[in-house]
């Protein structure tokens, strides 16, 4: 993720700005938990990701609209924005953007959607979250309440409050749909006579007294 130079600076009164700079381009592994159909989740799992939905729908609106601000800045949203149109691959609503984004400019480069998303987007809008309410908090932190008269303060707002939601919502996704880990040293059996084991054991070198 990448927001840098003049032009990714936001000039604020009494010195105040909000800069994206500093932020190194990130290659995401295409990792997720088992592949599947969304159809085939729980119900309560698919109404997760039915919220996860709009806040996708709010990326692109507010990212869309920083790009008209400053494009370089709102890349990183986009890119996020999408994540989540693949993750959402097999909604009806989102169906269409995802065939347009996939067959007529990214291809196979994010994968073939669905499931297997859902850690990357989480990943990202994990990290994005955490970036931009650290600037946020150092431009409020400065200039206070008057930054809320300027216009990419205000969108930038809202893409942090999409990234967060977007965020805790796939997090609950993730931890619903990935399978139970086996707990530490389960079905482990000591031998007979070793650490553990039990109590008056023979010896496995045998050799014992007549």
């Amino acid at each position: 993720r990448h927001r840098g130079g003049n032009v990714g600076t936001i000039k604020c009164p009494q010195g105040a700005h909000l800069c994206h700079g500093g932020r190194s381009a990130m290659v995401i592994p295409m990792v997720g938990p088992p592949g599947g159909s969304i159809a085939s989740l729980p119900v309560e799992v698919r109404g997760t990701l039915n919220l996860v939905k709009y806040s996708v729908f709010g990326l692109w609106a507010f990212g869309l609209l920083f790009f008209l601000l400053q494009p370089l800045s709102a890349l990183s949203t986009i890119c996020l924005a999408v994540f989540g149109t693949f993750l959402l691959s097999e909604d009806p609503q989102v169906a269409p953007c995802y065939s347009v984004l996939r067959e007529r400019f990214l291809g196979q480069c994010c994968g073939s959607g669905g499931l297997s998303m859902l850690a990357p987007f989480l990943l990202f809008s994990g990290v994005n979250s955490v970036v931009d309410g650290l600037q946020l908090a150092q431009v409020f932190g400065v200039a206070g309440v008057a930054m809320f008269k300027y216009p990419p303060v205000d969108i930038l707002i809202c893409i942090w409050v999409c990234e967060v939601a977007a965020a805790v919502l796939s997090w609950r996704v993730l931890k619903a749909v990935m399978p139970t880990m086996p707990e530490p040293g389960g079905g482990y059996q000591p031998l007979s006579g070793g650490p553990g084991g039990a109590a008056g054991g023979r010896p496995l070198g045998g050799g014992g007294g007549s």
